[in-house]
């Protein structure tokens, strides 16, 4: 336990860029915001603030990889890709666990249990799940075969939370890069560490330019509302609380984007700031 905490307090915090087209890109340094860590109220680093430039270069490039190499890799190509991205998740535990800590504040041998270890067996098991899933047919009187035939939705955009920022990350990517969709992806501006190093982990496993793209940023008048709103973005999922959660679905409306929406916000804490918890 002293071990890691040690690692803790000498961890090396990294910068956050915008990772678009395969390429992380030097922000203008007037477009940035300070990066905090929650247990020390000290400074990180800084995170680049996109808005709609940012998205629109980002959905352009995951719209452009769809008909890329990316369209033609069978399942277990896929599959083969997804499996190093776990794998490599795993050789590099140790580092996104300190950075998840930093982060979010969690205890380590939590960030190591519950957010970095699932986040590797997220892709490992759509890896294996891929290659098992078949197509439904039905037979009608021996008059006709009717038959369905699994294709991507398209560009998925996907909006993250701050509590499990890799977890749940990678709940969302790992499925939609094993049904050979594109993502753009935003997280919470509050713990964006793991989900810029995840884009290192993607570019080394061999996922093609264009495919995952990444946008720091926030939520209403920036980032966030600029990819909700986004005609050419098919699909949006989004974890968060309820207020965000129908200002997506509204903006989502208009091109009838696919959404999946997990509301929060519901369970209530009671803190009590005794002298003993302050100390």
């Amino acid at each position: 336990m002293q071990a890691a905490k040690d690692s803790i307090n000498t961890a090396k915090s990294i910068d956050c860029r915008h990772f678009i087209n395969g390429e992380f890109l030097n922000p203008n340094q007037s477009k940035t915001f300070d990066n905090i860590n929650p247990a020390t109220e000290e400074i990180l680093g800084w995170v680049a603030e996109g808005g709609k430039e940012e998205v629109n270069q980002a959905v352009s490039a995951a719209r452009h990889a769809l008909k890329g190499p990316w369209k033609s890799f069978n399942d277990n190509e896929r599959s083969a890709v997804l499996r190093r991205i776990g794998d490599l998740i795993l050789e590099k535990k140790e580092e996104l666990t300190m950075l998840e800590t930093l982060d979010t504040g969690k205890p380590y041998s939590l960030a190591l249990e519950m957010d970095i270890k699932r986040s590797a067996h997220n892709f490992h098991f759509f890896a294996d799940y891929i290659t098992t899933l078949g197509n439904e047919s039905f037979n009608q009187n021996n008059i006709a075969l009717h038959y369905s035939i699994r294709r991507p939705v398209g560009v998925v955009g996907m909006i993250n939370p701050w509590n499990l920022p890799l977890l749940l990350l990678t709940w969302k990517l790992a499925p939609c890069l094993a049904a050979g969709n594109t993502a753009v992806m935003k997280p919470a501006e509050l713990t964006p560490m793991t989900a810029t190093k995840l884009m290192e982990i993607c570019k080394e496993a061999g996922v093609p330019d264009g495919v995952v793209n990444l946008v720091h940023g926030y939520g209403v008048n920036s980032a966030g509302a600029a990819l909700s709103e986004h005609p050419d973005v098919d699909a949006i999922t989004f974890t968060g609380e309820t207020k965000t959660g129908t200002a997506i679905m509204k903006a989502a409306a208009p091109t009838l984007k696919k959404s999946l929406l997990n509301w929060a916000g519901k369970i209530p804490i009671l803190c009590l700031l005794t002298r003993i918890l302050m100390k």
